[in-house]
């Protein structure tokens, strides 16, 4: 622990220095990361790096982190409405690829039980894509919102779900028995219930206790992560179970967006440690890894090609959907490093199988990082040489993004609500297509009511902005002057709305002719000068009022003649 800042620098500086390189050379990020480590580590680099388990615990952070954000972003209910694409995409891959790898490394002479159960881990680890590559990739792409993006998330996370029960079942896959398998499964059952239950009655009232203060907000939820986490491994289960379980009871509640968009820089920090950690784990390669290496890098794409492809095509998906998404999931897991690593620990299997594996979830990262950049040619060039392009296939629905809402109100005041009330007035339809983005729980309350979407977030953070999908939108309207704006301004919001919805129609509210031209230099279509319109109206009643007096007193001396 002395020298675990100065560890923490060493490799924040040298993942810096190499992912720069990484990106001047349009090379995957996660392959600078991956190099840094393997610079400043002690088995292949120059042992800059004293204490490397302080980087790896620091870095498992992140897996935690991750899982949570992952459940935050998983509504169960949205789920099992996906129909059966996710289904049996998600629940099929595993169990397919298991089978073959059970298979495929027993004909190869590796054990499947007892202490020699290689083949068993292997198949398992294999059956088992990144999430960390892949959210990260697909984020980068813009892809996270397609029919591929939507099908790869909903399949990692029933992976998740799967590599929860393997860790929970690990220990004892040496001896396998009935007790210590129940054991496992009534701890899950206990966290879930007592995750939810605590959720439904004593978050709720806490978050609505704090909820127009976006920080707390954030600060409440990621100790709700952290104790989660820790009952988990009170339990004897794995923390990563715990941040996921964590995420998902609060997946419900309105402020998930917001938490998620918080939370992102921080899991992304140790994320970062933990691929510069994986590449300080790799060793020494010889020549007898070659051919083993290899072997698992080719099992695991054609393992997803027979397992994703058919499953997804089957269910109406599209070729594109099946193609890409086999694409996306064509790595090795992060948490195949824990299996693998608890593996060793439980002496079913060598540390030559470790040293495999994370040369092969290094080959992929790289790969998976150019194939995924790529997905769409790739498919093309799969195209040409299947020959068989299905005439009634809808590519541009699949590779299309999910459409959201056609207005994006940023914040819900009065001039947001006058404004919903003339659309209301004017065409009622428009309100479903409307959506609200605020932290005042009263206004998104009302703004239900109305009809509207209304999701809970801070409109100043760009990260918000992002996870509330509002790229697609037509017309992205801040009615809120600056004067009643708090962290933010109106050249701000333009901005960022300008960098996630480029074609969209900006709308800004702005004080007076300076602050208009400086709003339509930043990128704004239209501008509301409000005080100058509330003026306008004011005039127009004040003189519409004299005119009527002045008729009303010509008109009585002429009366009085008559």
């Amino acid at each position: 622990m002395h020298y675990l800042l100065y560890d923490i620098g060493v490799a924040v500086i040298a993942a810096t220095v190499f992912g720069l390189l990484a990106h001047w050379l349009r090379q995957p990020i996660l392959l600078g990361y991956l190099i840094a480590g393997a610079l400043v580590g002690p088995e292949l680099g120059f042992g800059f790096v004293h204490a490397g388990e302080s980087i790896e615990i620091i870095s498992e952070m992140g897996l935690i982190l991750l899982l949570f954000i992952i459940g935050l972003e998983l509504n169960i209910k949205e789920v099992l409405a996906a129909g059966r694409q996710l289904l049996v995409a998600g629940f099929g891959q595993f169990l397919i690829c298991l089978a073959l790898g059970v298979g495929v490394f027993w004909l190869c002479g590796l054990g499947l039980s007892g202490k020699h159960a290689d083949g068993l881990y292997l198949a398992i680890m294999c059956a088992l894509s990144s999430t960390a590559i892949v959210v990260k990739l697909l984020y980068d792409k813009g892809e996270l919102d397609t029919l591929p993006g939507r099908l790869t998330l909903g399949v990692l996370v029933i992976q998740d779900v799967y590599a929860i029960l393997v860790l929970a079942l690990q220990p004892n896959f040496a001896n396998p028995s009935l007790m210590p398998i129940l054991k496992a499964l009534a701890g899950t059952a206990a966290l879930l219930l007592w995750g939810f239950f605590f959720s439904r009655y004593a978050l709720k009232r806490i978050f609505a206790s704090i909820a127009k203060n976006p920080e707390m907000v954030l600060a409440v939820s990621v100790g709700w992560c952290a104790a989660v986490a820790a009952a988990a491994g009170a339990l004897g289960l794995s923390k990563e179970m715990g941040a996921l379980v964590a995420g998902l009871s609060i997946a419900a509640f309105p402020y998930s967006v917001h938490v998620t968009a918080k939370t992102l820089p921080l899991r992304d920090f140790f994320l970062t440690l933990f691929f510069v950690s994986l590449g300080m784990k790799i060793t020494a390669p010889n020549w007898g890894m070659v051919a083993p290496v290899l072997g698992i890098v080719a099992f695991v794409f054609v393992s997803r090609f027979a397992s994703v492809y058919p499953l997804v095509v089957m269910t109406g998906a599209g070729r594109r959907a099946g193609f890409v998404t086999s694409i996306n999931l064509a790595q090795i897991s992060e948490f195949s490093l824990v299996i693998a690593s608890l593996g060793v620990a439980y002496g079913h299997i060598g540390k030559g199988t470790v040293a495999i594996t994370i040369y092969a979830m290094a080959v992929m990262a790289v790969l998976s990082s150019y194939a995924i950049r790529y997905s769409h040619s790739l498919y093309q060039v799969f195209e040409r040489l299947t020959g068989a392009r299905n005439p009634t296939a809808t590519d541009d629905a699949e590779t299309a993004a999910s459409h959201g809402p056609e207005i994006v109100l940023l914040g819900y005041h009065r001039g947001a609500r006058a404004l919903v009330e003339a659309l209301e007035r004017r065409d009622a339809a428009l309100l479903k297509r409307t959506m609200v983005i605020d932290f005042n729980p009263v206004s998104l309350e009302e703004a239900r009511e109305r009809g509207l979407v209304a999701l809970f977030g801070d409109i100043g953070s760009i990260e918000v902005l992002r996870h509330a999908h509002i790229g697609h939108a037509k017309y992205i309207i801040s009615t809120i002057p600056d004067l009643l704006l708090k962290g933010v301004d109106n050249a701000e919001l333009v901005e960022m709305a300008v960098a996630i919805a480029p074609h969209a129609m900006i709308i800004a509210t702005a004080d007076d002719a300076q602050h208009e031209r400086e709003l339509r230099a930043k990128g704004a279509g239209a501008v509301a000068r409000v005080y100058e319109m509330a003026a306008d109206a004011l005039a127009e009643a004040v003189t519409d009022t004299q005119r009527a007096r002045r008729r009303t007193d010509a008109v009585a001396p002429s009366i009085l003649v008559a």
